[in-house]
């Protein structure tokens, strides 16, 4: 199956968009083959941009709010309270952190060099730092990645954060058998008693098609195009639709 992941707000893609950097960037320290470091480097960058904004800190954390006064009122369950109190913990992590602001790294003149590298229009490039050469050939890959642990820390809290709300969400979503018309289009009508965040679509493999997605407070359509040709799909397509239920 092709799975597919469709936020519905401006939040919620910042939010999922975070987290894939934070999950590319800790899958590149996993494997740290050659040239793994100047990779990390450049979605660490990426990280402290994104991460450092104060109003990121102040979303995730209403959104764990909202989350935590939204699953006190229904039925009491193991799994809701176990979920309730991880929330309660995550949130009161996330309000102590201490995440640095900005780009800059002061005295740090290795990683400031890098960092500066990195906003040139060929990026980080070995032969523009002869320390960042030699620190490639003689650190370990087991240091390195020690390395990169160690500088990523402050903004995990984010990346937890951001896991275990998200983990929630896509945990309240049930998929149901659906299927487009003769066009290969589907409208589909919103709850809305509940708050529609995210739509998760699975298309058997069989299709080589993918899913286009507009939406607003009442109905979302989904689109299907053909990957080979970049057309629309003008055939029955049978596939699954889940949206968050919050």
């Amino acid at each position: 199956m092709y799975k597919f992941e469709l936020p519905l707000n401006e939040r919620t893609k910042r939010i999922i968009s975070i987290e894939e950097i934070f999950t590319r960037f800790d899958n590149q320290i996993s494997l740290m083959g050659p040239f793994s470091e100047f990779t990390c480097f450049a979605l660490f960058f990426n990280i402290c941009t994104v991460a450092s904004r104060s109003d990121i800190k102040i979303e995730i954390t209403q959104e764990l709010n909202k989350l935590i006064a939204k699953k006190t009122l229904i039925k009491k369950t193991k799994k809701n309270s176990d979920q309730i109190n991880k929330l309660i913990t995550t949130r009161k992590v996330l309000l102590k952190a201490n995440i640095p602001q900005g780009s800059f790294f002061g005295d740090d003149q290795f990683l400031q060099e890098i960092r500066t590298a990195s906003l040139t229009p060929a990026g980080i490039v070995g032969i523009d730092l002869p320390q960042l050469q030699q620190w490639s050939q003689k650190v370990t890959a087991k240091d390195k990645k020690k390395y990169f642990k160690k500088e990523i820390a402050p903004y995990r809290p984010i990346f937890t954060a951001i896991t275990d709300y998200l983990t929630i969400l896509r945990d309240s979503i049930t998929l149901k058998n659906m299927s487009t018309n003769d066009d290969g289009l589907l409208s589909y009508p919103l709850n809305t008693l509940h708050k529609n965040d995210l739509v998760q679509i699975q298309i058997p493999n069989k299709f080589n098609v993918y899913p286009n997605l507009t939406s607003n407070k009442y109905l979302i359509n989904v689109q299907f195009n053909s990957f080979a040709r970049k057309i629309r799909v003008k055939k029955t397509v049978q596939f699954k639709l889940g949206i968050s239920q919050q």
